[in-house]
């Protein structure tokens, strides 16, 4: 005694059949007695290129110029089109009527007595022929066209269509019926494992799923599985039945891409997953075009133009922090729709991370908000010659956790930009950068109090202007900056526009203040001695002494018997 609910069963697997030829059957009606406008893709057109005249979606030429005061050159292609049609579709005539017919220097295509179009001048130039040898290969070209639109739909071409139909409507049904079988023994074997409790999921002694929620998501499966072959069987079934009629040919990518949709729509009101993924994908289309605006009002601040306040060089890291940002508050808001919140074991991941997190990369975060004060004080950029402590070179990397400084030496230098934050930067590149000024450079010397100051400000201020890459706009001073016990230190001051060549320059340099103050018979050192004022000469230059000063003569006392 079968149950009602097989009983069902049987009878909808017998009317399968009958419905799929009822459909099979509607279908061919609509295509053989609705006339079907076919979504075309109109073909590129201009006055330039000219506009094309088609046949059965084919373009057959163009034509550049209009009747005048008649009709335009778009306009005539559509009624030489239109014209083209006619005759296609009007057996009564046949293509070899399509002649050329020659009134004086014009052309006239011709079909009996039916004008087609004349030949314009500058029809037969966008092909870069004459008149006539254009009109004879535009009239070759529609005798072909007519006789192959004709042969799409000639009565033998429409029995084969019908026969493919025919053909691949049995092999549809009887994919349907195998598939049938196959999926019904599938879910027979699942129900039977069930029952024998052989599905149960275990990973060694721990049972994951019983064997009534494996067979349940079994089931579910190989449902899922059997709805998509047979969506795919009649996917590709519409598209071999409008494959063999030329009137919906150009339909078929339309009808697949609308067919593959209502599928979809179909298939995911079935899903229980359904309002979450909407949710999230709500969230994902904000995110995307909050994260664009956020892009474009950074961009806006960071002109030229706009405001002061905001420097060019914060867009891109701005850019990044802000994406950063929504990022995490669209992922704090798509929490909640996402598969297994609020699990235990989603729980228990959140809190591994909160925890490692809070206590393994402390001084990363330490890192990360320093680069970020780093970026917003401007303190430097990319390929500035900067000094950290007693590292000096050229930034080439300004990342959130580290900047890395290229020396003389060729020596690349990382520091934790917590580090670079607590010590003092120096940035020789800045001043001529922003402003256009000139990095001003000095070195000292120590020199004796005989020599006259006036005699060293000379020749340093000679070997300075002597220095490559020291600028001529600004002249070289020197500043006396102390006063020792046995010298006076000298520091010389010059001018340069390429603090990349800092050591270089100071090396040149102090090569000319030797070589100048060996000229003026000036002696770098650093005296240091004691003297006995008696019998010695005055340290002062000689400028300064008197005219008649003589080297006092040294004095003798003894205690008993002065003299």
């Amino acid at each position: 005694m079968l149950s009602p609910n097989h009983r069902l069963q049987l009878s909808a697997q017998r009317q399968l059949p009958t419905c799929l030829i009822l459909l099979v059957t509607i279908v061919m009606l609509k295509i053989s007695i609705i006339p079907v406008v076919a979504q075309q893709t109109t073909p590129s057109a201009n006055r330039i290129d000219g506009f094309p005249v088609i046949l059965d979606n084919e373009v057959l030429f163009r034509v550049r110029e209009g009747v005048p005061g008649i009709a335009s050159a778009e306009e005539r292609a559509q009624i030489i089109s239109q014209r083209l049609a006619n005759i296609a579709s009007d057996l009564s005539i046949s293509p070899d009527t399509i002649q050329i017919d020659k009134q004086g220097n014009a052309a006239v295509v011709r079909s009996g007595k039916t004008v087609l179009f004349t030949v314009s001048n500058n029809d037969a130039a966008a092909y870069n022929q004459s008149r006539q040898a254009f009109a004879e290969d535009a009239a070759q070209i529609i005798r072909t066209a007519v006789a192959e639109y004709r042969d799409e739909r000639s009565v033998k071409k429409l029995v084969l269509g019908i026969t493919f139909t025919l053909i691949s409507t049995f092999a549809l049904f009887l994919f349907l019926k195998l598939q049938q079988r196959l999926f019904a023994k599938g879910l027979a074997r699942i129900k039977a494992a069930r029952a024998a409790d052989r599905l149960a999921l275990r990973i060694q002694s721990f049972q994951m799923l019983s064997s009534s929620a494996t067979s349940y998501l079994l089931t579910g499966f190989v449902k899922l599985v059997k709805l998509a072959l047979i969506l795919g069987a009649f996917y590709l079934y519409t598209a071999f039945v409008l494959k063999q009629f030329p009137a919906t040919r150009p339909l078929g990518e339309r009808i697949f891409s609308r067919i593959a949709q209502q599928i979809n729509e179909f298939s995911e009101g079935f899903a229980q997953y359904l309002p979450n993924l909407i949710a999230l994908g709500i969230v994902a289309f904000l995110t995307y075009y909050t994260i664009d605006f956020a892009k474009l009002v950074i961009g806006e601040l960071g002109r030229d133009d706009a405001y002061s306040w905001f420097y060019p060089e914060w867009i891109e890291p701005t850019n990044r922090l802000a994406t950063f940002f929504i990022l995490v508050i669209a992922l704090v808001i798509a929490g909640p729709y996402l598969p297994g919140y609020g699990s235990p074991a989603f729980q228990g991941i959140s809190i591994f991370l909160g925890a490692l997190i809070t206590l393994g990369s402390s001084s990363a975060v330490a890192n990360v908000f320093a680069g970020i004060i780093l970026i917003y004080t401007r303190a430097f950029q990319i390929g500035d010659i900067i000094r950290i402590g007693d590292t000096l070179g050229e930034v080439t990397e300004k990342s959130l956790f580290v900047t890395r400084l290229l020396t003389w030496k060729q020596e690349i230098i990382t520091i934790p930009n917590l580090s670079v934050l607590n010590s003092n930067v120096v940035n020789y590149t800045a001043i001529s950068r922003e402003s256009g000024g000139y990095l001003l450079l000095y070195t000292t010397i120590t020199l004796g109090y005989d020599v006259p100051w006036q005699k060293v400000y000379e020749v340093m201020i000679k070997a300075a202007e002597a220095t490559s890459h020291i600028v001529s706009e600004l002249r070289p001073f020197v500043l006396q900056t102390s006063l020792n016990d046995y010298h006076i230190s000298y520091e010389l001051n010059a001018y340069t526009n390429r603090p990349e060549l800092m050591p270089f320059i100071h090396s040149e340099l102090h090569q000319n203040l030797q070589d100048y103050c060996n000229q003026a018979g000036i002696e770098i050192l650093s005296p240091a001695y004691s003297a006995i004022r008696d019998g010695n000469h005055s340290t002062m230059p000689a400028d300064y002494l008197p005219a008649d000063y003589v080297t006092p003569p040294f004095q003798i006392r003894n205690q008993d018997a002065r003299s």
